[in-house]
């Protein structure tokens, strides 16, 4: 059984709170089918799963981290072994009832809970996820995050980061900036992240495993970065 510390969550992370509770939460699903359907929304997330789950084992604790609304969370649960246990886990309450409303599933549970202040005691997880939050975060609060990941998971166990990738091909690269870059380097962190991401495991102390960019019909803007404590 996983044991909960209880940990009131930082004032860092509550400006973003109030903002996912009250409108995002509402309009998150429908937002991202018409925001990614150039790509395929529920093809993007299988393409993530089929990624991810050959490195998950029998009876595995995962934890998705920053799970949103738990479309994935539930995709992954119907993915991989029954007898895995899963938390999604996100700061946003209102994210949180609408995933608990998708949970059909007796080994996958929904929690409220701050990614950088995580109300689990050390090594938990055999598997964390973090799908397109790291981008959202400064690079204070994006530390903060990866420490205590390190700090819920066992020892050898892995990180799946999956978030924005800009290519390196011109044209690419454009159709990138107008279609997604442009907005996330106003609105969020995405450049500074993806610059800094590698730095910042290692100082985590976290290894390297994989960089994975997803090419094909999703353009290489995505990417999936596989890390081991």
């Amino acid at each position: 059984m996983l044991k909960e510390e209880k940990i009131e969550p930082r004032k860092t992370q509550n400006r973003y709170k109030w903002v996912y509770d009250g409108v995002i939460s509402k309009f998150y699903d429908r937002s991202l089918k018409i925001g990614l359907s150039i790509f395929g929304e529920k093809n993007l997330r299988k393409h993530l799963i089929n990624l991810i789950s050959p490195l998950i084992k029998r009876n595995d604790f995962i934890l998705d981290l920053c799970c949103g609304t738990g479309t994935l969370t539930t995709m992954l649960a119907n993915s991989v072994y029954s007898d895995c246990n899963i938390i999604g886990a996100d700061l946003s309450e209102g994210q949180i009832n609408r995933a608990i409303k998708k949970n059909h599933y007796s080994n996958l549970d929904f929690k409220v809970m701050d990614a950088g202040n995580l109300r689990f005691t050390p090594e938990s997880f055999d598997i964390v996820l973090i799908s397109a939050a790291l981008h959202e975060m400064d690079k204070t609060l994006r530390y903060r995050v990866l420490e205590d990941i390190h700090r819920v998971l066992k020892g050898g166990s892995y990180l799946f980061i999956f978030d924005h990738h800009e290519p390196s091909e011109p044209k690419l690269r454009i159709f990138y900036n107008f279609y997604l870059g442009f907005w996330e380097k106003i609105l969020s962190h995405s450049s500074e992240m993806q610059h800094n991401i590698f730095r910042e495991l290692k100082g985590a102390k976290f290894e390297l495993i994989d960089q994975i960019i997803f090419t094909k019909k999703f353009y290489k803007f995505f990417q999936l970065i596989i890390c081991k404590k």
